[in-house]
């Protein structure tokens, strides 16, 4: 399923996959999340779409074929691919650091072309039924996760782990430590989980009490009205961590920065649409920090999977044919999904 041009509905397209190249993956796709990225791209609000688009980046299937240097993936072996694509392979940030996520050559998947010896050629995304792509970045996926509950994982999940995770010293430790998390839903709901699995008290942050039963189904430890100027004061400087994962609109971040204890951290993996304004002075003199992150890297990635089979961590979803993705893009667009939409194929 593609996008025609900007704007364009799904539309069924057929196409060629590149040339089996040596270092390939061939995937047949059976599940694929849908994420607002899709939404941005589809609608070229960026700049750098190309069309027709396939979108897509939460994927899932089963290994059909590999290149003759592949090794470690077997024929029909459920397997999945995220928001990367391909990278050097060669710089610290690839090799020793293991950030492929910050190689400055990292290709995107469905952003960009990715290149091998068979040549350069658009690399799609997961509304599809297949998928040739470098074996580099395709992702076991651990039994015990449900194959459409992983696939939003790829991209949510690593997203939110990956900065607790870190926060924690990369021990997924985070016993003794008060972490907030800003926003409940297709983000918020996942980072929840992981604090609460890696043992913080964790607290969310929202705007009124609607999700508050929720949030303790979740694993919440407590919860914040963050309109509510009684229980903002009562709470300042008691949280070592908060994550915002809030995207677009206007923030008002001091409300969450007078809410650190010194030290403390408010780190953003949503994007507000509008450019943050500080006063220094509520940091300075406590040492609190502002950081933001992107999607985890690849050894992140598989970090965050084996810890989210272990603990039981899972994305709530909305189940569509994969011939319905208008259907379930609309549904994310209006805000109505609860709280990730999944597609799966009934195209094969």
């Amino acid at each position: 399923m593609a996008a025609m041009e900007k704007g364009a509905e799904m539309a069924v397209w057929n196409y060629s996959m590149k040339p089996e190249g040596l270092n390939d993956v061939t995937i047949k796709i059976t599940k694929c999340g849908v994420c607002a990225t899709d939404i941005h791209m589809i609608n070229n609000a960026w700049g750098f779409s190309v069309f027709p688009l396939i979108p897509g980046h939460e994927i899932v299937g089963e290994v059909v074929s590999v290149g003759s240097n592949v090794t470690g993936f077997e024929k029909g072996e459920l397997v999945g691919l995220g928001c990367l694509a391909q990278s050097c392979e060669q710089c610290p940030k690839c090799t020793t650091e293991q950030r492929d996520n910050l190689c400055p050559q990292l290709k995107f998947t469905y952003f960009h072309t990715v290149t091998d010896e068979t040549g350069e050629f658009q690399h799609r995304g997961g509304f599809a039924s297949y998928i040739r792509t470098p074996a580099s970045k395709v992702l076991k996926i651990p039994a015990g996760l449900d194959p459409a509950e992983a696939a939003p994982l790829l991209c949510a999940g690593v997203t939110t782990f990956t900065p607790l995770n870190e926060f924690s010293g990369n021990t997924a430790n985070l016993k003794g430590k008060k972490v907030g998390i800003i926003g409940p839903g297709g983000l918020g709901d996942l980072a929840v989980q992981f604090a609460a699995k890696m043992g913080a008290e964790t607290v969310v942050i929202a705007r009124n009490a609607a999700k508050k039963d929720f949030a303790f189904q979740l694993g919440a430890t407590g919860f914040l009205v963050s309109e509510s100027k009684e229980e903002m004061e009562a709470a300042a400087r008691s949280f070592d961590f908060i994550i915002s994962c809030i995207s677009g609109g206007e923030l008002d971040v001091h409300p969450y920065i007078n809410l650190l204890a010194p030290y403390g951290t408010l780190h953003f993996v949503g994007i507000p649409d509008k450019p943050l304004t500080l006063d220094l002075m509520s940091m300075m003199f406590t040492r609190r920090s502002i950081s933001a992150s992107p999607v985890g890297s690849t050894q992140q990635c598989k970090d965050m999977l084996a810890f989210a089979a272990k603990n039981g961590v899972k994305p709530i979803i909305e189940r569509f044919p994969h011939s319905k993705a208008e259907e379930a893009l609309e549904k994310v667009r209006s805000g109505k999904i609860r709280f990730r939409a999944v597609l799966e194929n009934d195209l094969l």
